[in-house]
């Protein structure tokens, strides 16, 4: 009978424990994947930004690329 009970709390420990890395594991995920979105968002609105201020047409303008050239 104490032979069945260990057993059985052994069982239940190793699924709680890995139920919870499985859980730990999404949340992990899940921050990644909005702190990525949070970073393209940023670069988009940066890009726009430079693009109203006029900046960035005078970086990609027709006469930039003889600009860079040597």
């Amino acid at each position: 009978m104490k032979r069945k009970i260990l057993i059985g709390l052994l069982t239940l420990g190793t699924i709680g424990g890995y139920g919870s890395a499985f859980a730990c594991a999404r949340h992990r995920a899940h921050a990644r994947h909005e702190a990525f979105e949070r970073h393209v968002a940023d670069l988009c609105v940066n890009a726009a930004e430079r693009a109203e201020s006029g900046a960035g047409a005078r970086a990609h303008g027709p006469d930039a690329a003889a600009h860079d050239a040597p």
